[in-house]
């Protein structure tokens, strides 16, 4: 914008020059908010030096699906020979799944209208109805439902996903009907001759607002890839048939418009591969270096008296291959030879625990998890490295539970209440009347796995602390530890009741706060 004056300004600056100061100082503010300032230079988006050479691609939707089918079968790959692969996985699934996540029910009495105690005893009927379905829940009958969990956290991650169907069986020595099949991921893929089709995505049929409405399930003949199958060779399952789930296919999501899961191994997949080859390469070298023959100069009358030499001075053949470390005579006059390795070099350790804690820190563990070496560890160090690796896992078992149990839960106590399995209180409205009906029957909190103490004298004394300022509660102390409070209280009953019935007594007063248990005389018996 221009800013000087022109005539009119002249003429009012002329007449009042006040007001042809304030014209001209209103102009320059006008002037200058009317620029566009541009933001500085950012070096991420230029192409200077390294950066020249970097220019990643996004994949198109036909080779989106071929890079992720590689991509798994290399993570499978890795978790399968790779051993620290594999503990990073293992560590993963051990702690996020463990022996299993268990529901402890709280209905909610008030909004049911029942009394406290006909609440507690519904919620005793819920889990004992669940931990009956729990034995049956495999379709295969192999497996318990708390194998179910692991083998579906450790599929997470190692594929980035699990797929499981929701089947029925009535036999009659089954008490629940509902089951669960386990399937492969790598089954959910698209048929060949629906590629064309913009609303399949890597064997997810997705609607209008990309939901997922059902899956394409390949089911491929003996001795058949599943690569280039046709649609005959796959079985299409709905997401939902009904209220009720008929697939559950479940991936941590970290990014929008996905559609399929990604490997805790994919961030250092390249990183673990070459660590794999340089251990590999030089332990090759090793084993080299550990099998050079030593030859050794001996005198010529006594080869001959060996009948080492003939007339014309050859030297006897002693054998067709010569073995790591075995030592073979020479000519006279040979001198031998030591061949020294310098590999590995000085900075082997140092440099491979490097890459191994940059590997690690991509699956969002520490290394002495990965590693299990906690030879430099101490007290802080590890209670530091263990609050935060904590922080991942609750992140997985809170997610676990709402995408994935939170979904099994109400067809469990659906079924179990159509059975007559349940204490339902007379009068007690219905399981389906309302959704705000439904959510109060089926209220309740799971029981993680335990996370293990590393000074537990600390911490039991921390507790007391938090009990005694009511910062803390027993329920969440048992469950921090695995266990149901509820549980724990009644079989403390049951051994306080023992301890009398035997005229045993527990003595609070013992080494560093433990029970030791003293025998005394019970009306003058021994």
């Amino acid at each position: 914008m221009d800013v000087r004056p022109n005539v009119l300004d002249r003429l009012i600056a002329y007449v009042a020059p006040l007001a042809g100061a304030r014209r001209m100082h209103a102009r320059c503010c006008m002037a200058a908010a009317g620029g566009l300032v541009t933001g500085v230079r950012r070096m991420a988006g230029g192409h200077d030096g390294t950066l020249a050479n970097w220019n990643p691609r996004r994949d198109q939707r036909l080779s989106e699906s071929l890079s992720f089918d590689r991509a798994m079968l290399r993570a499978e790959s890795l978790a399968s020979n790779d051993g620290h692969a594999a503990s990073c996985i293992d560590a993963l699934a051990l702690n996020v799944a463990g022996p299993g996540l268990r529901p402890q029910s709280y209905p909610d009495a008030a909004r049911l209208g029942i009394s406290d105690e006909a609440a507690a005893a519904f919620a005793e009927s819920a889990e004992a109805a669940w931990s009956l379905w729990c034995r049956e829940a495999d379709a295969a009958e192999t497996l318990h439902f708390d194998d179910l969990q692991y083998q579906a956290v450790r599929s997470l991650f190692v594929t980035g996903e699990f797929l499981q169907l929701t089947l029925w069986n009535d036999a009659p020595e089954r008490t629940f009907g509902l089951c669960l099949q386990a399937l492969h991921p790598a089954r959910l893929r698209t048929p060949s001759d629906m590629m064309s089709r913009t609303d399949i995505r890597n064997g997810v049929h997705l609607g209008q607002r990309g939901q997922p409405l059902g899956y394409f399930i390949a089911n491929p003949p003996e001795n058949m890839g599943l690569a280039s199958l046709s649609s005959t060779y796959f079985q299409y399952v709905p997401r939902k048939t009904g209220h009720r789930w008929s697939c559950l296919h479940r991936f941590h999501s970290g990014m929008p418009e996905e559609v399929r899961g990604v490997s805790v191994l994919s961030a250092a997949m390249k990183q673990f591969r070459d660590l794999a080859d340089y251990v590999d390469y030089e332990l090759v070298g090793a084993l080299i270096a550990a099998s050079f023959t030593v030859f050794i100069e001996t005198p010529a009358d006594v080869l001959s008296g060996r009948g080492g030499f003939d007339g014309g001075g050859a030297v006897a053949d002693y054998g067709p291959q010569m073995q790591p470390g075995t030592m073979t005579v020479g000519q006279a006059g040979h001198k031998p030879h030591i061949i020294s390795s310098t590999r590995p070099g000085p900075t082997f350790d140092a440099f491979y625990e490097r890459v191994l804690r940059a590997a690690a820190a991509s699956t969002g563990q520490p290394y002495e998890m990965v590693a299990k070496d906690f030879s430099k560890t101490n007290y802080s160090s590890a209670r530091a490295a263990l609050l935060e690796v904590w922080k991942l896992h609750a992140l997985y078992q809170d997610w676990f539970i709402r995408s994935y149990l939170n979904c099994l839960w109400p067809m469990v106590i659906e079924e179990a209440w159509l059975r007559g399995l349940l204490a339902v209180p007379a009068g007690a409205p219905g399981l389906w009347d309302s959704p705000l009906i439904s959510r109060a029957w089926l209220a309740c909190v799971w029981t993680r796995p335990p996370r293990g103490q590393i000074d537990p004298t600390k911490e039991r004394e921390a507790e007391a602390l938090g009990l005694e300022s009511l910062t803390d509660t027993r329920t969440a102390i048992c469950h921090g530890r695995g266990l149901d409070f509820e549980t724990v209280a009644k079989t403390r009953q049951r051994e306080e009741r023992l301890l009398q019935r035997l005229g045993l007594k527990a003595d609070p007063a013992g080494l560093a706060g433990s029970e030791r248990i003293s025998q005394e005389p019970d009306d003058g018996q021994p």
